[in-house]
């Protein structure tokens, strides 16, 4: 597992479940600055304290949801992706309002794991579907924020297929690599610094 974060405002996080798997969720809140690193670091603290207790994607993501709504300033919101991924290489996978997480087949096909879900804050009591997969020998799965995909050249965006070609394309590289290798694309399509987070997961 390896991953990079350049911004204050989108984080993950990883835990061993009492089970076995490897837990995972990568998250971004509204806006910047010293609110948006508090509501990161209540993140990661709702991801430490309810993990182990409700480890299925879809039940944490509606207790997180609860916790968040209650704490987050009205108006603000946290999007999350939360992958629970066992030894035997099933991925359990829910998400709320966040990026859809990819799987890089080994002969380098890619898919999303689409799931739908409110991002969390924005209302209490809600339920989150979850999706199932399998991560084979070769195979990884890239958590990102928003950053990576809305990475901008005047009013282009870098999206979801230029980063499908770029995990394509470097679908057997190890785990640092392949985030390396997104980081460096984004970079190179915005001519320098991105302006938005940049947060990736790779599981490999």
């Amino acid at each position: 597992v390896e991953g990079t974060s350049n911004f204050q405002d989108g984080t993950y996080a990883l835990a061993f479940l009492p089970d076995g798997r490897l837990a995972i969720c990568v998250g971004d809140v509204t806006g910047h600055g010293i609110e948006a690193t508090a509501d990161m670091a209540m993140a990661r603290f709702t991801f430490r304290s309810l993990a182990r207790e409700h480890p299925e994607p879809g039940d944490f993501l509606a207790h997180a949801n609860d916790v968040v709504a209650e704490e987050i300033a009205v108006g603000k919101f946290i999007t999350m992706a939360y992958l629970a991924i066992a030894p035997d290489g099933e991925v359990l996978c829910a998400s709320a309002g966040h990026p859809a997480p990819r799987l890089v087949r080994p002969d380098g096909r890619v898919q999303g794991l689409e799931c739908g879900g409110l991002a969390l804050g924005i209302d209490g009591g809600q339920t989150y579907e979850q999706v199932r997969d399998e991560l084979v020998a070769g195979a990884a799965v890239v958590l990102y924020t928003d950053g990576v995909i809305e990475a901008r050249r005047g009013r282009e965006l870098f999206g979801g297929d230029r980063l499908d070609e770029v995990l394509a394309a470097g679908h057997d590289l190890p785990a640092q690599g392949l985030a390396d290798a997104v980081v460096a694309a984004c970079r190179a399509f915005s001519g320098g610094d991105l302006a938005d987070d940049c947060a990736i997961v790779v599981i490999k």
